[in-house]
């Protein structure tokens, strides 16, 4: 990036545009973090100088330029992270409408002519912003931990949605599902939805291993005596349903899957093991595989140590 020296030393505020930008010179890597960000939504700069080769500083300047030249956005719900006194937290970017226009060119990407990602931005709420940040966290994880790694590969995102079954595929929520679910002798339908979904490949062992992810921010109860309210239970008693009618054999074409669960502390994680196995004959399920967020963030996302329904330690990488 090329900057007017008169302008070096300015001050531009994070939330604002300066109106007069410095001359800047498109790269590959800019169009790198441009895609990189229209897939998650939201990322922070610490996601994208994990996701994009070079050094954080040059990074950090890439993305001033990005967002001076109106490629990418920051959502001014973001600004409600600091506090006074508490110093700033890492700047979140959001695609901007010149950036969708860089990808439909591209990428022969479609946005729609109507969309403006410069009012979706402006409109977006704090809860949704942390929800979206927290989901990356977990999938940008799971991307350097396999780009690190000789024995797995990692499918997701629009490559993974083009392996779906074609009515799937086609479908406007494509990993959203219908199930009947029996509950206290009541019969309902219930959607579920998940956070992310992947799929593990291990070339040496010719096999697949597929995943559905949750992320819980503690929001949310976990056990209501009301099963048309949202819950834990009711997400743990659809994906239950889900399994034992072989949905996601029909809607995925998967043989197998398990649901990772991200959580925000131990107590807590304990406490949806325990309604789990209240609601399971005590047996719990290992479907579900459970993580602390903190700890699963701190190590190698392939190696953390998941704890299943039914007590059992678990691995995303098996050991050989």
């Amino acid at each position: 990036m090329t900057l007017d020296a008169s302008r070096r030393g300015a001050y531009r505020p994070r939330r604002k545009r300066s109106g007069n930008p410095p001359p800047f010179q498109l790269t590959d890597r800019d169009i790198h973090i441009v895609r990189a960000v229209a897939r998650h939504r939201f990322l922070h700069s610490g996601h994208i100088a994990n996701l994009i080769d070079g050094s954080e500083k040059n990074i950090s300047n890439r993305l001033k330029g990005l967002f001076e030249h109106a490629y990418l956005d920051r959502p001014d719900c973001q600004y409600d992270f600091y506090r006074p006194g508490g110093g700033s937290s890492r700047a979140v970017y959001a695609l901007g409408d010149k950036g969708a226009r860089l990808l439909a060119h591209h990428d022969r990407l479609a946005f729609g002519p109507s969309v403006s990602w410069a009012h979706k931005n402006r409109k977006v709420g704090r809860p949704f912003l942390e929800h979206t940040l927290a989901i990356a966290d977990f999938a940008v994880g799971l991307t350097v931990a396999v780009a690190a790694s000789p024995v797995v590969d990692l499918t997701d995102g629009a490559e993974l949605l083009a392996r779906l079954p074609a009515p799937t595929r086609d479908a406007a929520k494509p990993y959203r599902l219908s199930v009947p679910v029996t509950f206290r002798g009541g019969r309902h339908t219930i959607g579920i939805e998940p956070d992310y979904a992947f799929s593990l490949g291990f070339p040496a062992r010719g096999r697949r291993a597929n995943f559905l992810v949750e992320i819980d921010r503690g929001t949310m109860p976990i056990e209501r005596s009301d099963i048309t309210q949202s819950s834990i239970l009711r997400k743990f008693l659809a994906y239950q349903a889900l399994w034992r009618a072989r949905l996601h054999t029909q809607a995925f074409g998967w043989r197998n899957f398990r649901v990772l669960i991200v959580t925000t502390n131990t107590a807590h994680m304990e406490t949806m093991r325990e309604v789990l196995g209240r609601h399971a004959g005590g047996k719990g399920s290992a479907l579900f595989w459970f993580a602390e967020r903190e700890a699963l963030n701190a190590r190698n996302t392939l190696e953390h140590v998941w704890i299943d329904g039914e007590g059992n330690e678990r691995r995303l990488l098996p050991r050989q």
